[in-house]
């Protein structure tokens, strides 16, 4: 293969980022993106869309900022990249994130921005090691913040901790965000349904079109092409389990892994697109395509605070066309039948909703309210999707889930854990694994210790009022970003065990390599079935323990109102 050594500045951002987990991120983000390091590109590539020149990071072999498709418009459509082989595609830096508000959780926000915003990173070992499992990652953010730049995204962390003599291929993924991934046009004047139809489905198009370079593409790096998993975490499981529903897309995958996120509570229909998109041009002040389109990127991000404040909703929309009517249905029906899954979530996921922000950080609040309120804006933000579920409205329902226990706000957030997270995670297991699916399904209970948490955080530590793992804990663990991800939810380094990181990703590669997670660094994990509900729990001491049916009086009685 042939190498040339041609220098580039690469800007690497090591501080803290946080998908859309109420962490605080680094102030000095845009000092550090202005550091720059010479690098040399002594890796070379040859795929389908480019010569693509990267680099060795001591011994990881990087390819930053691949355009997967070529440069797009405001609402438009993406078309897979244009450049050939005979292109040199020097990836030396991350690509710009898509346009959202400026966040100190979001390290993504402190980045570069812009409409061109469709790349890809890949990193690996060895890419002349031939036939390697594929694992492409979907960021979260609530589908309107976040992007591959976050430290704790850097697949180099991953692809560096794997055991001697292993190797993946690791690809991370841009995609657009709000009302730039998702807009209902049709009440404007000129709208033309052959242009812009499609525009309320963008990210999710988005997404296929870059699995689908990935497919065209991974074998130039060493990845197998028929060994792909796609993973994703909160709105990225989302994304992922959307994707699952879809033929022409989960054709690239063979593997799924999905981390506190699914298609229920998280797709929308028609009529509230309409509805969420006519607050945006009233907020905007258009009427026609030609005004909105008129308008420059400062004069749409001058108002985007307002914008996602009153519309920071699930936004792919069940369209019937891009994404079924129907998501859960067509997973009965087996339209993901021969994909094998590996889908959990943590047991404090929303624990966030519960401290007591105003009094003590370490408290739950006295009063439950802020919670139930909570659950109702969430119900509201999926409008009338066939994929909603709720308890809200059955009080009898509810007042049986709460008696099980005697605190009420714990309950209350258990509930809505429940609700979002954990009940309609299994009705997704059911459905795969009685369709045909083999289906893994597990439980985090792992927290780092509370107290020391808050004595190296201080003001800036979330921890569970309860001592449990938040919405995003295990991706420090399956990342492997202990030194740079998220410290306000799992403190100072030296608190995550080592082993614990080990088995973590050693479990998600396994499962990555072969369609199951079995590993000598795990007890046994069976599949999951509506039988024994088998259910891998990683507990609050490291162990990986399978049990029957964790939680089980909980889940009898949401059973009780099925979607």
């Amino acid at each position: 293969m042939k190498k040339k050594l041609l220098l580039f500045g690469l800007c690497i951002v090591f501080v803290l980022g946080l998908c859309s987990c109420g962490s605080s991120g680094s102030s000095d983000a845009e000092e550090a993106a202005d550091t720059e390091e010479a690098i040399v590109s002594d890796i070379e590539v040859v795929a389908n869309t480019g010569t693509y020149l990267g680099h060795d990071n001591d011994g990881v072999q990087e390819f930053l900022g691949i355009s997967y498709a070529d440069p797009v418009g405001k609402w438009e459509v993406p078309q897979m990249v244009s450049t050939t082989s005979e292109d040199e595609v020097v990836c030396d830096e991350w690509g710009p994130s898509c346009f959202q508000v400026d966040d100190d959780v979001e390290i993504a926000s402190q980045w570069k921005q812009s409409h061109d915003c469709l790349d890809l990173n890949v990193w690996t070992r060895d890419v002349t090691k031939e036939k390697k499992p594929v694992i492409v990652f979907i960021h979260g953010g609530g589908g309107w913040q976040g992007g591959t730049y976050d430290p704790c995204y850097d697949g180099e962390f991953f692809i560096r901790n794997l055991a001697e003599g292993e190797d993946a291929v690791l690809v991370s993924l841009n995609y657009r965000l709000g009302i730039f991934g998702s807009l209902n046009l049709s009440a404007l004047e000129g709208y033309d349904e052959a242009t812009y139809a499609d525009a309320i489905n963008l990210a999710t198009l988005d997404q296929e079109l870059a699995l689908r370079w990935v497919n065209e593409n991974i074998a130039s790096f060493g990845g197998d092409p028929e060994n792909v998993t796609l993973m994703g975490q909160s709105f990225g499981a989302g994304s992922a389990c959307t994707l699952l529903t879809i033929p022409e897309a989960n054709q690239y995958f063979q593997h799924i892994i999905l981390e506190s996120g699914n298609i229920f509570n998280r797709q929308i229909s028609l009529e509230k697109s309409e509805e969420n998109s006519a607050k945006v041009f009233e907020i905007l002040g258009v009427s026609s395509i030609d005004e909105l389109m008129a308008l420059s990127d400062d004069d749409i991000m001058a108002k985007y605070d307002q914008i996602d404040e009153e519309l920071h909703h699930p936004h792919r929309v069940a369209d019937g066309k891009v994404i079924p009517l129907d998501g859960y249905q067509a997973l009965k029906d087996g339209v993901a039948k021969d994909i094998d899954v590996m889908i959990g979530t943590v047991s404090g996921e929303y624990d966030f909703e519960a401290i007591d922000w105003d009094n003590s950080i370490s408290e739950p609040v006295t009063d439950p309210q802020p919670i139930i309120d909570y659950l109702e804006v969430m119900q509201d933000r999926a409008g009338d999707a066939i994929v909603k579920w709720s308890p809200l409205g059955h009080q009898d329902i509810i007042d049986e889930y709460l008696a099980l226990g005697d605190d009420p706000v714990k309950r209350w957030m258990d509930l809505f854990n429940d609700s979002h997270y954990r009940q309609t995670a299994i009705f997704i297991a059911e459905a795969l694994s009685e369709a045909g699916s083999d289906v893994y399904m597990y439980y985090w209970e792992w927290a780092p210790d509370k107290e020391a948490v808050l004595k190296a955080e201080g003001d800036v530590a979330e921890v569970s009022p309860w001592g449990r793992p938040m919405h995003c804990m295990e991706q420090i663990l399956v990342f492997g970003c202990v030194e740079n991800g998220y410290p306000e939810l799992a403190g100072p380094a030296e608190g995550i065990p080592e082993e614990l990181v080990q088995s973590t990703e050693t479990t998600w590669y396994s499962f990555a390599k072969n369609g199951d997670p079995n590993n000598d660094l795990i007890g046994e994990w069976s599949k999951y079935d509506t039988t024994d509900r088998e259910t891998m729990i990683i507990g609050t001491d490291c162990s990986w323990e399978q049990q029957k049916d964790p939680r089980s009086e909980d889940r009898q009685v949401l059973d009780k109102i099925r979607p």
